[in-house]
């Protein structure tokens, strides 16, 4: 599923849609994210409580503090 298709999707949505492909959005930065950040956010990753237990909200939280910080 590329950038595209998730934008064309989210727009013909209801709400509840939008913010599942807005966060898909968010999580594909990762792949973008410079070296240093993606350190960052792995580090922080493996210190922080087990990855199963984590919620999306709180995953995009970490990428987003990893973006910033870069």
């Amino acid at each position: 599923m590329n950038a595209l298709s998730l934008n064309t999707a989210a727009i013909n949505d209801d709400a509840a849609t939008h913010d599942l492909f807005s966060a898909l959005r968010q999580l594909q930065r990762i792949h973008t994210l410079p070296i240093a950040a993606l350190s960052q956010l792995v580090t922080t990753l493996d210190r922080g409580p087990m990855l199963e237990s984590l919620t999306v909200g709180q995953l995009l939280a970490m990428v987003r503090t990893a973006e910033v910080s870069a």
